[in-house]
């Protein structure tokens, strides 16, 4: 395939802005209506300006950065995905062209990767990436959180906006028996977090900053899945998170 003879480098240039507004013109109202889309939290969902990087947990589905996509319309998104996903029939196409970047595990380019990553943020874009580092199916909660996200937070000064998202795995991992069932996406967006730029942070530091995020992304997690199981009404996107949350639901007879 093509894509794999390019450095990390040429990824830089790959500009997602016109498939990303297709997406949002002609995806995205069909798209909520089909996944049962429920959004709430802080507002703005991601700063108006600047990079930033995006925590969303846990990583459910390959259509997630889409999912996560749908919260926010202002800001452009990159966001990382494994290198063989890029060659899927269609799937690999769209990735490419709406945002994705292929990440070498190991391997010699592995800190070229890493530096891509942290180009993308001080260029002014937004980098979502999954902290568990892959698919978390076998359950309904969230991974375990890897360093990538705490040490790039680190050395970019990037502010990290924390999500839950509810509702997006296979329905064993809610107990159900059938192979499919009709999508109820819940996502909860946190409040940004920010911390002091360091250029080597130590494993430390990087630690201590990777449980902070983590925990921002499990409160998320833990609001949209109280919001996201009940069995009936769901309050609109954009309701309060406050309101959202309040029992019984205030639309109950």
């Amino acid at each position: 395939m093509r894509y794999k003879k390019l450095p990390p480098e040429a990824w830089l240039h790959v500009n997602p802005t016109w498939a990303q507004r297709f997406f949002w013109l002609w995806l995205v109202p069909p798209g909520r209506f089909v996944m049962r889309y429920r959004a709430y939290g802080h507002s703005p969902r991601v700063p108006t300006t600047g990079g930033f990087l995006l925590a969303p947990g846990p990583h459910a589905a390959m259509l997630d950065p889409f999912m996560v996509g749908l919260g926010q319309k202002r800001r452009r998104l990159r966001f990382m995905v494994k290198e063989n996903a890029l060659g899927w029939p269609f799937m690999g196409w769209l990735i490419r062209w709406c945002g994705g970047f292929p990440v070498r595990r190991g391997g010699p380019q592995v800190e070229q990767w890493l530096d891509l990553s942290r180009q993308i943020v001080e260029s002014g874009d937004g980098l979502t990436i999954f902290m568990e580092g892959r698919l978390v199916v076998e359950t309904v909660g969230l991974g375990t959180p890897r360093n990538g996200m705490a040490r790039l937070a680190l050395q970019t000064g990037a502010p990290v906006v924390p999500v839950g998202l509810h509702g997006a795995k296979r329905p064993g991992a809610y107990g159900k028996r059938w192979w499919w069932h009709w999508p109820r996406i819940t996502l909860v967006w946190g409040e940004a977090l920010s911390f002091e730029r360091e250029s080597d942070p130590s494993d430390e530091r990087v630690a201590e900053v990777r449980d902070a995020i983590w925990a921002s992304v499990e409160q998320c997690f833990r609001q949209a899945t109280q919001i996201g199981m009940r069995p009936s009404h769901r309050p609109p996107s954009g309701t309060s998170l406050e309101a959202a949350l309040a029992e019984p639901s205030p639309f109950a007879r």
